[in-house]
Parts: C-alpha cells; structure tokens; sequence
C-alpha cells in the first residue's frame, strides 16, 4: 500500500522547485513545499537594474483548492529577499503563482469567480472552500473592475453592436422575468 508519507515530488516552474508534501496527522490539511531556485544572477534591481544578493530568506503561505472535501491546502513559498549592491534598495521575490492582493494562488481564485459567476453569496462560497471572507469579496472587487474597464473601454472605441439576440426567460414560475440582450458578433453581454 503506498502512503501518502512516501510520495516524494520534484518539479520546477516559473523559478520555483516543489521539494515535498507534508500531510497532517489527522489528514485535514495538506501542504504543498516550494522552493526559489533563481540565482542572483539573473536577478536585476527594479529600481536602478543593478546586481543584487540575497538579503534574507522568508516564507510565504498561500491557500489552494483543497485536494478532497473538509480538507484546506497550503502551497508553502520560501522566497528570498534581495538587496541591490548599487542603490541598496531591498526588494522581496515576486510569486507568479500568486493572485494580486490575496493569499490564494490563481486556481483558487478562478475556482471562487465560478462560484461568483453562479451568484452564490460570499458566506456559502467561504463554507464551500474555507478561504476567508475578505479574501472573497477582494476577488470580487477585481472581477468587477475588469468588467467596469472592459465597458469603459468599449464606450471610448464607440462600441455599437450590429446584431442583436434577444432572450427572455422565468424566473419564478410566470411571475418574474428577465430579459437578456448579447451582441451575436463579438460575443458581448450587453444587458
């Protein structure tokens, strides 16, 4: 029978190297390892480009989808932090992994704006994945200024749609109804 203890994992991507997965003892939570393995060298100061050195290590949590139900699964990032040897600047190693302003990786993220898209509330989407609140509604916020720049976009280039589909649909049983208008050429929600 093979345990979970003896799977050993080895990848790199995007500057990072996955060395093991720890399980805890009661199997309610699963932490992935990631390593940098940027060299100095090929690291460049944002602020003047200049040579650095590592300054110091730290670590960074970030939340993933959990691997099975009533689980929670933690992608653990030991980053360095870099000095510049020109303008002494400090500077902390960026995560691609990672989804601006939050400690959730992408996946997470994208697995939160379908629960959003289905227009399941904040509370049941936090009970469904155990990520916090906050964290949600910051989600949220992004997603809803993606759209409010997407439409301000298209009102600036004098966005006019040339054929239009036309929807109405029950809501509840012949009381409430909802009509939904979509350009057919650009694939465009426009009400």
């Amino acid at each position: 029978m093979l345990y979970l203890d003896d799977i050993k994992v080895e990848f790199e991507s995007q500057g990072f190297k996955g060395t093991h997965i720890g399980i805890s003892h009661d199997k309610d939570k699963s932490v992935l390892f990631l390593e940098s393995v940027k060299s100095t060298q090929t690291v460049r100061c944002p602020y003047c480009g200049g040579s650095v050195y590592i300054y110091e290590n730290g670590q960074v949590k970030l939340k993933d989808i959990p691997i099975q139900r009533g689980t929670t699964h933690i992608w653990n990032f030991f980053i360095h932090r870099y000095q510049c040897n020109c303008c002494h600047e400090t500077f902390t190693e960026e995560i691609p992994f990672k989804y601006p302003g939050t400690r959730i990786i992408y996946r997470a993220a994208n697995w939160i704006k379908g629960f959003l898209q289905q227009k399941i509330s904040i509370k049941a989407i936090q009970e469904l994945t155990g990520i916090h609140w906050d964290t949600i509604r910051k989600v949220q916020q992004i997603m809803d200024e993606a759209i409010w720049e997407r439409e301000k976009m298209l009102r600036e280039e004098g966005y006019k749609p040339r054929i239009l589909a036309v929807d109405e649909f029950a809501i509840h049983k012949g009381h409430s109804y909802a009509t939904c208008v979509m350009d057919l050429e650009q694939g465009e929600l426009i009400k």
